[in-house]
C-alpha cells in the first residue's frame, strides 16, 4: 500500500522506530463506523518524543486520513539515532 509506505518514510526520516501502521476499516466509534489509520510506538518511544517536547501521541495513535498522518509526523521532532 502505497501510502503505508509514505507514512514509514516520514517516520524513518524523523528516525521514530514503529511498532505497526496498519489502516483499519469499519471500526466502531460512538458516531457509527470509521476507517483509518492506527500507528503504534512503543512507550519508550512515547517517553523520548514526550522529553523532546512533543506531548501530541499515545502508544497507539488513531489518524483519519494519510495527509493527516503525515503533518502529524512532521510536526514530531528528529530523534537523535
Amino acid at each position: 500500500m502505497m501510502s503505508k509506505r509514505k507514512i514509514l518514510a516520514a517516520l524513518r526520516k524523523k528516525n521514530i522506530p514503529v511498532e505497526r501502521v496498519e489502516y483499519m476499516r469499519g471500526q466502531p466509534t460512538p458516531s457509527g463506523y470509521a476507517n483509518g489509520w492506527d500507528i503504534e510506538i512503543t512507550e519508550n518511544t512515547e517517553n523520548i518524543l514526550f522529553n523532546a517536547g512533543f506531548s501530541n501521541c499515545e502508544r497507539i495513535n488513531e489518524i483519519d486520513t494519510t495527509a493527516e498522518a503525515i503533518e502529524w509526523i512532521n510536526s514530531m521532532p528528529t530523534l537523535a539515532i
